[in-house]
């Protein structure tokens, strides 16, 4: 199994679904995912040296297209599972905030060694209803290496189909989290949790990819 740390990276071409015309009417999530991870792919071979150099063109790119089409409120409930239950609302936000800067900023500034990769749409694989979809790609590594398979999980929030999971080669991102984010919660507590996650603690990220038996 490779590395989910690494893959991850990658798959943040492919979370790029669009801030526009993103209402479930308009458009079906697999159409969402094929022509996003076109555009984005676009905007960073435009100017490689730009991506390669200008972290700052990278995290205005993940802010203004990616984040507000990740439900990391409903990502950051299924972690905490229980947790998230008897966490307090101040706790709730605080969590979900810190998580989501932390997959920022340690996946944001590796989306330049990638921008060399495909995203291939399967359609025939995938799956909609009202209530959730499932977007089955798979990554071009290129060079002899084999394809990496990618299913992206989504739901309608407000009208617009966000992202909430995906796996990796079988591997649920939401479960490795809420494995390595719960037994962190059992030793020392959800608001030790939280400010580990507030000081940029990345080992809480390369333990969850431990959790998920990546090599």
């Amino acid at each position: 199994m490779r590395s989910l740390n690494t893959l991850v990276a990658a798959l943040l071409l492919g979370l790029c679904l669009p801030a526009l015309a993103a209402t479930m009417p308009e458009r079906d999530p697999v159409d969402l995912v094929e022509t996003t991870a076109d555009r984005v792919l676009g905007e960073l071979r435009e100017d490689p040296e730009r991506t390669r150099e200008n972290p700052e063109f990278l995290y205005d790119l993940v802010d203004e297209i990616i984040l507000p089409l990740i439900d990391f409120e409903g990502m950051s409930r299924l972690i905490l599972a229980r947790h998230w239950r008897t966490a307090t609302p101040e706790q709730r936000e605080r969590f979900t905030k810190a998580f989501r800067d932390m997959l920022v900023r340690t996946y944001t500034r590796q989306m330049a060694e990638h921008m060399d990769k495909d995203i291939r749409v399967l359609p025939h694989r995938s799956f909609q209803d009202e209530r959730m979809a499932s977007v089955v790609t798979e990554v071009v590594m290129g060079q002899g290496e084999s394809n990496i398979p990618v299913t992206y999980r989504l739901r309608p929030v407000d009208g617009r189909w966000k992202v909430f999971d995906l796996e990796v080669e079988g591997l649920s991102f939401v479960t490795n989290f809420r494995t390595a984010f719960g037994t962190e919660v059992e030793k020392s507590g959800l608001d030790a949790l939280i400010r580990r996650l507030e000081e940029g603690d990345e080992a809480l990220v390369e333990e969850a990819v431990e959790t998920g038996g990546a090599s």
